[in-house]
């Protein structure tokens, strides 16, 4: 079943970037980039060869480049390593992992390849591989791993598997929580004071994927709410809790208050399941990500500040 509401194009998809040009520059957000491969993965890499350090951010979901879509009048969805850089990259060397076979600046809603391969677990693995490949061959004194809607619903169980975790001194989320997929949208699907149209969405899914049911659509072909259904397989079950469970490096968590895709209630319960925790919790009136310039550049002003103070 094909689902083309406009509205629930927009929240669903787990993904986070930027609207407005105020925040960036959209003729030439990633200047001096440089593309370095790993096996079948690539990610994209900003030097500042004056600071021992690093970032590394995995982006939100998407049909497009990490790095977002390019075209003749610049570049559209920038992505959170986009919004950071100006604020971050005179204090780190900045890597972005690409998804999959991606190219910068490509759009693949249109590519049934890259549909197909489009799973959680691939995109674990390509994540894996470009950084610990990246960081096998350069040392730094510090790094700091920082994800975004569905890359904070993959970045502790991408964390778990780094070879070098001692040099890992930070994790930054925002906007997936401890819940799984399947528990968040169980949760919406109960709101009253959300719009109609959201609470039946995820009524939709709570009945797909309600426990029991040992076989679930497979299609990658038609769009399911920005996505598809085998994205929604592959990411149902994965509860970022479990992981957090056995985290003990700062970790700063962000959530909109009022978010639509992921209930706030998936990070207020890692605070309040696991209080003994170096992890640092910050609240927003905002949905699923700012919407405003000024909300923008508060968003990266926070999160630059926290890890600048946590890795002093």
């Amino acid at each position: 079943m094909k689902r083309k509401s406009i509205a629930a194009f927009i929240i669903f998809t787990l993904a986070f970037s930027c609207k407005t040009i105020e925040v960036v520059n959209r003729k030439n957000p990633y200047p001096n980039m440089e593309t370095v491969h790993y096996g079948n993965s690539a990610a994209y890499v900003f030097k500042n060869d004056a600071s021992g350090k690093l970032l590394i951010v995995i982006e939100g979901s998407g049909w497009e480049s990490v790095l977002g879509i390019q075209t003749e009048d610049g570049w559209h969805n920038i992505g959170c390593g986009g919004l950071l850089l100006p604020v971050l990259g005179g204090n780190y060397s900045i890597m972005i992992p690409e998804k999959l076979k991606r190219q910068p600046g490509q759009n693949y809603m249109a590519d049934m390849e890259d549909r197909a391969n489009y799973t959680a677990g691939n995109l674990i693995d390509c994540y894996v591989e470009s950084i610990n490949g990246y960081l096998a061959e350069h040392s730094f004194s510090s790094v700091v791993i920082a994800g975004f809607s569905e890359g904070a619903c993959l970045l502790p169980l991408v964390y778990e598997r780094i070879n070098d975790k001692a040099g890992v001194k930070a994790l930054v989320s925002m906007g997936f929580g401890g819940f799984s997929w399947y528990e968040s949208v169980y949760m919406l699907s109960l709101r009253q004071d959300f719009p109609a149209e959201y609470i039946k969405m995820n009524q939709y899914f709570v009945e797909m994927y309600k426990p029991g049911k040992d076989s679930y659509p497979d299609s990658y072909k038609e769009h399911v709410y920005a996505i598809s259904y085998r994205w929604f397989n592959s990411i149902k079950d994965i509860k970022p809790f479990e992981y957090y469970k056995n985290i003990t490096i700062p970790v700063l968590f962000i959530h909109g208050d009022n978010d639509y895709n992921i209930p706030v209630e998936s990070t207020r319960y890692i605070q309040e399941n696991l209080p003994e925790k170096p992890f640092t919790y910050k609240y927003f009136p905002w949905d699923h990500q700012p919407r405003e310039d000024r909300d923008f550049i508060q968003w990266r002003k926070e999160i630059a500040e926290w890890i600048i103070s946590i890795d002093e």
